[in-house]
């Protein structure tokens, strides 16, 4: 009776065992299915979270990109501006030697001025050095000298002889003035210390007492384009801005050729020429 009991304890043991695993090999499938579908929705979220991510770089990238480009590309009012003026060397035949030629900066920077007010394309040497005595003569007889002219006298040259009344002198001038009369479609003309310049083309070191016209400027390098009569390769020269300007100097009139100016004692002033 005892040996029956104990083999119905033992088969009662082992049918609770079977069920137990029983349950538990049900159960893992499950658990390692749910455990799978919650790694696949995490990876996918992290994949969502990086696209996302990449989406906002390219975005910010982009609008990066723009806002750059449009800081490099110059304003309406800033772009590039440049008259056609016909160009003069002031010694049309290379008679660099006569002192009328030799000092004819001044002279041929009108010349160039009137031939843009008379919408001439080009002036031929011969024209040119015409016109250069022509203004020789009239200076001489007017003022006594022709060796130097200052701002003012362009400015009587300009009204009395040319009977060209729309000129205007600006006294303690500074850069913005020149960029200003530019932008309205005015040339300017300035009195310069030419070594100053320091231009290849001129014979070194380059001449004290010099004009030229500026006739546009380049706000992407930052440069004024010239035509400098004091060299045969003048025509729409360019110089930096920072360095024209500061050889800009009102020079005195006369018969004699003046001083190098010293540092502190250069007067800005320039005259600015509208048709």
């Amino acid at each position: 009776m005892k040996k029956n009991s104990f083999f119905s304890y033992l088969a009662s043991t082992l049918l609770l065992v079977g069920f137990f695993l029983f349950l538990q090999l049900k159960k893992t499938p499950d658990s390692a299915k749910e455990n799978q579908e919650k790694e696949i929705a995490d990876e996918k979220s992290i994949q969502f979270e990086i696209k996302a991510e990449l989406e906002d770089s390219e975005k910010n990238f982009e609008q990066t990109k723009l806002t750059d480009e449009a800081k490099e590309i110059p304003s309406e009012k800033e772009s590039l501006t440049k008259q056609q003026v016909p160009f003069v060397i002031q010694a049309p035949f290379g008679n660099w030697k006569e002192a009328d030629f030799q000092n004819a900066c001044e002279e041929a920077s009108i010349v160039m001025a009137m031939g843009w007010i008379k919408g001439e394309k080009e002036i031929s040497p011969e024209k040119a050095g015409k016109r250069i005595l022509e203004i020789v003569d009239f200076e001489n007889k007017n003022f006594g000298y022709s060796t130097d002219n200052d701002i003012f006298d362009l400015e009587k040259i300009f009204k009395e002889y040319f009977n060209h009344q729309n000129v205007l002198v600006k006294n303690n001038a500074d850069i913005e003035n020149i960029k200003t009369e530019i932008q309205k479609g005015n040339i300017v003309i300035v009195p310069v210390f030419g070594q100053a310049l320091k231009n290849p083309n001129f014979t070194q070191p380059g001449p004290i007492a010099h004009m030229l016209v500026i006739l546009g400027y380049d706000p992407t390098t930052k440069e004024f384009i010239t035509n400098d009569p004091g060299t045969r390769k003048g025509a729409g020269y360019r110089y930096g801005e920072n360095l024209l300007f500061a050889a800009v100097w009102e020079y005195p009139s006369g018969k004699n050729l003046p001083l190098p100016p010293k540092a502190g004692e250069m007067a800005k002033r320039l005259i600015s020429i509208s048709k």
